[in-house]
């Protein structure tokens, strides 16, 4: 997601040497498309049945009320995963092949899942299993963060830029599918009555992520990558920085995009507390999580199929516009039932069932932004500092994700209210800024 005096050496190379091969026959164009989509779709229901706002803080409720502690589980995933991302456009931007960098990345990955996965089985003192999870839930992150650099560089090569809409779109439409039935299966292994103890429950959930995970990887391993060119040499971190931030001076779109960005992250950081304050302050039943899962993974699927459809026609910008509108719409219908709930006397039942539109309308947000935000990052980027502009995104975003933690503290010092009113301003902020970028085409 996005000079020194080393910089004029590197753009004269990259004014000399040619582009990248693009791939011009249409089969393996198709094979690259299927072997990318089977990945996503393998990795988003892994995603699905371990959940971070729904099934992880599900997890993390049981040993402790903390909401400080239960407002990281978001951030920690994102934030730690974005953060190694500059660090590797530095070494990435000097290999020819990518993929062999995402498959060595990959085994530090499947290691890091085996870990946690053992880590919710094993481990069963309440104290003991916390301190464990966070620790190894914190290197499992930062290992996913070494693929995200080089897998938007692979998709921008074998995916022609019309097909990119459409390409994230069946994944996570197609992934939204089987996790509807992924949900119902934590439906089951959730529920009391299924048998599986606490954290025997949720330690399943883990190990079943650790293999569908796995096997994404190898799948991607299939994919059919043309060589580049060596146009950069490879930098320091410290060389990268100093390049991203004159990018960033002098591209008003690329801010602009940081920008909206930003907002969309801060404004997510309510969505764990959602199915929280049902059960926490109104007294609702952790088995409505997969109710809550089949809700969204159903739209995941629907909204996918439309804007899919959309996107490479009407641009992706008035995909992230229908977004930004949603989270605002979902942040206004969570907002009222926080400050009416007690007030009116709303039944569990009633709030339970007021949440669904809260899903709904965040599913739209975030397949909105899941379908667009990579597709108009690749559009706005030059092609020669890709690996830069991609690398800086990812870190710059991680930061922001790490600051989203923040949102257990302002629902300790001021309550629920105050974090859902800020979603709706942050939303308002992700509005203004992507009708601001002013690229055409996109």
């Amino acid at each position: 997601m996005e000079l020194d005096t080393c910089q004029e050496t590197a753009e004269a190379a990259n004014s000399s040497t040619p582009k990248a091969p693009a791939i011009v026959d249409a089969k393996v164009v198709k094979r690259n498309f299927f072997y990318g989509v089977t990945n996503g779709v393998l990795y988003i229901t892994a995603e699905t049945v371990l959940d971070p706002t729904l099934v992880l803080v599900s997890f993390l409720s049981q040993l402790t009320q903390s909401p400080i502690l239960l407002g990281l589980v978001l951030p920690i995933r994102d934030g730690a995963w974005s953060l190694p991302q500059l660090w590797v456009s530095g070494f990435l931007q000097n290999q020819r092949h990518k993929l062999t960098f995402y498959r060595q990345s990959s085994y530090v990955r499947i290691a890091s899942w085996v870990l946690l996965a053992l880590t919710m089985n094993l481990v069963h003192e309440p104290q003991k299993l916390l301190i464990a999870f966070f620790t190894v839930y914190i290197l499992s992150s930062l290992a996913n963060g070494l693929g995200g650099l080089p897998f938007l560089e692979i998709v921008s090569k074998t995916i022609p830029s019309v097909r990119r809409g459409e390409f994230f779109a069946w994944r996570l439409g197609l992934g939204g599918l089987l996790g509807v039935a992924g949900s119902f299966f934590v439906r089951w292994v959730l529920d009391p009555r299924s048998g599986i103890v606490f954290p025997y429950n949720y330690g399943l959930l883990a190990s079943l992520f650790c293999v569908l995970a796995t096997i994404s990887m190898i799948v991607f391993y299939k994919v059919e990558e043309p060589l580049d060119p060596v146009v950069v040499q490879r930098s320091s971190f410290g060389e990268q920085f100093r390049r991203a931030l004159v990018a960033l001076r002098e591209d008003v779109d690329y801010r602009r995009y940081l920008a909206m960005q930003s907002s969309f992250l801060m404004a997510g950081s309510a969505a764990p507390f959602f199915a929280v304050f049902l059960q926490h302050e109104l007294g609702g039943s952790p088995a409505m999580i997969g109710v809550y899962l089949a809700v969204v993974t159903a739209t995941n699927l629907l909204a996918n199929i439309g804007f899919g459809r959309i996107s490479g026609k009407v641009g992706y910008r008035k995909v992230l516009i229908l977004a930004a509108i949603a989270g605002t719409l979902m942040s206004i219908l969570v907002l009222l039932l926080s400050v009416l709930a007690k007030p009116m006397g709303i039944s569990t039942l009633a709030a339970s069932l007021w949440l669904l539109p809260v899903f709904f309308l965040s599913s739209i947000r975030g397949t909105g932004n899941g379908v667009s935000s990579s597709s108009l990052l690749l559009g706005i980027t030059p092609e020669k500092d890709r690996s830069l502009y991609i690398g800086f995104t990812n870190t710059i975003l991680g930061g922001v994700l790490l600051l989203t933690g923040a949102s257990g503290l302002l629902v300790n010092a001021l309550g629920y209210p105050a974090l859902f009113g800020f979603t709706i301003l942050m939303h308002l902020s992700a509005l203004f800024f992507v009708l601001k970028i002013r690229q055409k085409g996109l």
